[in-house]
């Protein structure tokens, strides 16, 4: 990548102005039975200043609770973050974030009567907390600071660190439980902190301004019953803002093979093509599934995506992460049970398509649901065993 351009996208990445935008749906940490329990637990007045709290210059998980806390100290955090939840003032990676710092963020009893026990600690790394202590000083979010003194302790129970560092008077017995709760919340194996998690999205938004229409849609942010987190949660934590968009690209090209008005296989000799073979409807269909399953294999070769297993859904999620892919396709597609069914060979998955849509060739599927159906198909083979594929009489694909 030109090194000018990379300087210009970093620079986007690292500032701009932070986009108020909620793709997901329902959320998958609660469900409208708790929704309503809260709603029945918060006042008129209450509902009211939630429903009119802006958080879109807080970045810190610690200034937006705080924000909240300051609107009513008898208002419970974990009610709020639920019903700002539901009003899509954030999203579940922010809710998620967030609920991790409350019980960091809130002071008890033991912050000020309860000291912690002496511990040793082999070979303790004074410094990392020197600098821990200059990034709050200098007025870096908690969290960052926290995962920056994580990383740079490495070692497997920091709390046994925090407990020496406040003897040794490197922290105080406040800053001790902060950092040990946000521990015990696993705060720890976030991927992104908030602030860091905001300027991605931002990011995100500045290179693709359609993100802004889009609606929230179940099929992204519901867990399944053999997931722990949403496909946009897993497509969140395990991507970059650059690897989303190669992602992106990927359905772009897999659009553009589908849609071409034909694709032709040309046979050159001594730099002429000497035959030209023009695949039938259904061979470019076949090509254009295989082409991406190839892709997918190669890009652990990359240094982009080096070590990363991306699944086919993961793509389907970066499509529709940058505006690519409305949800309500998603939505439909989920429905179309046979193409995620694992115990299907590609033959029945082909027949039920036929017998739901009265045809596989992708040029006669309506424009109306069109998306649906190419998805569908290419899904059929994208997530179906290849052990199970049959043979195919007279098909070059």
């Amino acid at each position: 990548m030109n090194k000018t351009l990379l300087a210009i996208l970093l620079a986007q990445l690292i500032c701009g102005n932070t986009f108020a935008i909620n793709i997901a749906g329902t959320s998958a940490y609660f469900d409208q039975k708790d929704l309503e329990e809260v709603t029945s637990r918060l006042t008129s007045q209450q509902l009211f200043e939630l429903d009119n709290m802006s958080l879109s210059d807080s970045q810190c998980e610690y200034e937006i609770l705080e924000d909240v806390y300051q609107l009513d100290k008898d208002l419970s955090l974990k009610d709020s973050l639920i019903y700002l939840r539901s009003n899509k003032t954030i999203d579940d990676t922010e809710y998620r974030l967030l609920n991790r710092t409350i019980k960091s963020f809130l002071k008890s009893k033991k912050d000020k009567y309860l000291s912690p026990f002496k511990s040793k600690v082999e070979d303790f790394n004074k410094n990392a907390f020197h600098d821990f202590s200059k990034q709050i000083e200098g007025g870096l979010c908690l969290n960052i600071a926290f995962k920056n003194l994580i990383g740079a302790l490495k070692v497997e129970k920091p709390i046994k660190s925090f407990k020496v560092a406040y003897h040794k008077g490197l922290i105080s017995k406040r800053m001790y439980w902060q950092l040990k709760r946000l521990v015990q919340e696993d705060y720890h194996k976030e991927a992104n902190t908030l602030s860091e998690y905001r300027k991605n999205q931002n990011f995100l938004t500045n290179q693709f301004p359609e993100r802004l229409e889009i609606e929230g849609v179940d099929y992204i942010s519901k867990r399944s019953e053999k997931r722990k987190a949403s496909r946009r949660e897993v497509l969140l934590s395990k991507y970059n803002p650059f690897q989303i968009i190669y992602l992106r690209s990927m359905m772009e090209r897999l659009l553009n093979r589908i849609n071409a008005d034909f694709v032709s296989i040309n046979v050159v000799l001594d730099d002429e093509v000497v035959e030209e073979i023009i695949l039938d409807p259904l061979e470019q269909y076949r090509f254009a599934a295989k082409m991406i399953r190839k892709e997918l294999g190669d890009l652990q070769n990359t240094n982009l995506f080096s070590s990363t297993n991306v699944s086919f859904e993961d793509i389907l999620a970066a499509s529709f992460e940058t505006g690519l892919v409305n949800g309500e396709d998603l939505s439909t597609l989920e429905t179309v049970e046979y193409v995620w069914n694992p115990k299907l060979t590609k033959g029945e998955k082909r027949k039920r398509f036929i017998k739901r849509y009265g045809t596989i060739f992708v040029a006669a599927i309506p424009a109306s649901v069109y998306f649906v159906k190419v998805f569908a198909l290419v899904g059929i083979e994208m997530l179906t065993d290849i052990k199970k594929e049959p043979a195919r009489d007279h098909s070059m694909f």
